[in-house]
């Protein structure tokens, strides 16, 4: 193998995460499943919800994703936008769900999983305004129409590409999970997926390949196959990221009270097997989890990660 064969190769097997951390201290966690580097950005009060309701905590980033200048974090309610050096810029209020999941940037569009409205939204940051789309209701106006709905569906991952959007329907464990595929030309469902997992979460597209992670039974479904990728017994899976190397993030399911406490393990898979565990401490659960330096087939994000410092610890 030439030298610059062997070097692409190398970078390869070189993945850097950006991770939105259960710790109610931090915001978001950069970590190096190389060097084991870490970054925790602290959180930034401003960024708070102030009319959040009990059942969960004012501080819960979880989605993340970017454009060419800025990152975009759900935190429930929120919008939080932090600039290409990781400093807080902006919190752009109540214009999310309560219990919103993953985000993704495409067109200039926030799209955001409204999980407790079983809809994802649609934001144009140009000017704010807005569009949902109900699984059942189809193309609605305003959110209010759906809050007498239920969290049947429990919307919780949603991947942008080639003008469609995938959805992940996790169906709460009642039904295997679905994933919807919209066509943003027509603007209808072009087809329904039924997936062999139960409570999945993440949605990762290469080609034909889908994969997701099924998160009840502890394993990553990857096409055909099926691998178990959870550090130990017992862990509950959420968070995925990679191209031909996937990292998988997961954590002791415990009470949601608790999941800010500890750290969870990012499991790194590679054909079709473990090739290791990487922990990171005192980060809580896992909410959500990008790739950062290369390619993920579970965001398709086409701008690069707009921070291009070191990974120091702590800082902020």
């Amino acid at each position: 193998m030439g030298f610059r064969k062997l070097y692409k190769e190398l970078v390869k097997k070189i993945m850097k995460l950006a991770i939105t951390p259960s710790n109610e201290d931090l915001v978001l966690v950069l970590f190096d499943t190389d060097s084991k580097k870490v970054l925790k950005i602290k959180s930034d009060k401003r960024g708070y919800n102030k009319n959040a309701d009990d059942t969960r905590p004012v501080h819960r980033p979880f989605g993340i994703t970017w454009n060419k200048d800025n990152i975009f974090i759900a935190n429930r309610k929120n919008l939080l936008v932090y600039d290409s050096n990781l400093n807080f810029s902006d919190n752009i209020e109540n214009i999310l769900d309560e219990n919103t999941h993953q985000i993704t940037f495409y067109k200039n569009n926030i799209i955001s999983t409204m999980t407790r409205k079983d809809c994802i939204k649609f934001v144009n940051l140009k000017n704010y305004s807005s569009a949902f789309f109900h699984p059942e209701k189809g193309w609605l106006d305003r959110a209010k129409t759906l809050d007498h709905f239920e969290e049947k569906f429990h919307i919780n991952s949603v991947v942008a590409k080639d003008g469609f959007v995938y959805i992940m329907l996790h169906n709460r464990g009642e039904n295997y999970s679905e994933i919807l595929v919209l066509n943003l030309q027509t603007k209808d469902i072009e087809k329904r997926i039924q997936t062999t997992a139960t409570c999945a979460h993440g949605i990762y597209l290469d080609g034909d390949t889908l994969g997701t992670l099924n998160t009840r039974e502890e394993n990553l479904i990857l096409g055909s196959n099926i691998i178990r990728c959870s550090a130990w017994k017992d862990k509950f899976l959420r968070g995925m990221a990679g191209e031909k190397q996937i990292a998988v993030a997961n954590f002791l399911p415990q009470q949601r009270r608790y999941r800010g406490h500890g750290g969870s393990y990012i499991s790194i898979v590679e054909n079709n097997n473990v090739k290791k565990h990487c922990y990171v401490d005192n980060i809580g659960a896992v909410n959500d989890m990008r790739r950062i330096d290369g390619k993920d087939f579970c965001h398709h994000n086409e701008y690069k990660f707009p921070y291009t410092g070191d990974f120091i610890n702590d800082i902020n």
